[in-house]
């Protein structure tokens, strides 16, 4: 098993002037001028075995967007995918939502991936 989510907090963090922050924001009265991204493991199962032993991990994360502009909202997104990428993580899905109550932006973002373990 694998704990990849100090790499994936590392990795949100690299995207300017946004509040990074484990299953759900901790900020809320920002959102105009720093919106927040959220993230969690929805899933870390054995994905392979060899030699009575766990080779590889499945690792399915979920990401949050949250925002007072869809334009905003839609341009993290992005970059929270080019992110995940580059961590070998691949999307599948994503889908808007909207908070009506307080108007925010939702965008959640599921990633998938096949972690080796290391010896």
């Amino acid at each position: 098993m694998n704990n990849l989510k100090p790499q994936i907090y590392n990795k949100l963090k690299e995207i300017s002037n946004v509040e990074v922050s484990f299953f759900y924001p901790q900020k809320w009265t920002n959102l105009d001028t720093k919106p927040a991204i959220s993230y969690y493991e929805i899933n870390n199962s054995k994905a392979s075995k060899a030699d009575d032993g766990e080779y590889s991990s499945y690792i399915a994360i979920q990401v949050d967007v949250w925002t007072k502009s869809s334009s905003k909202c839609s341009e993290l997104t992005i970059l929270v995918n080019e992110k995940m990428e580059e961590l070998g993580f691949e999307r599948t899905l994503a889908t808007d939502l909207f908070e009506q109550e307080t108007k925010i932006f939702h965008k959640t973002m599921r990633f998938e991936k096949e972690e080796i373990l290391e010896d």
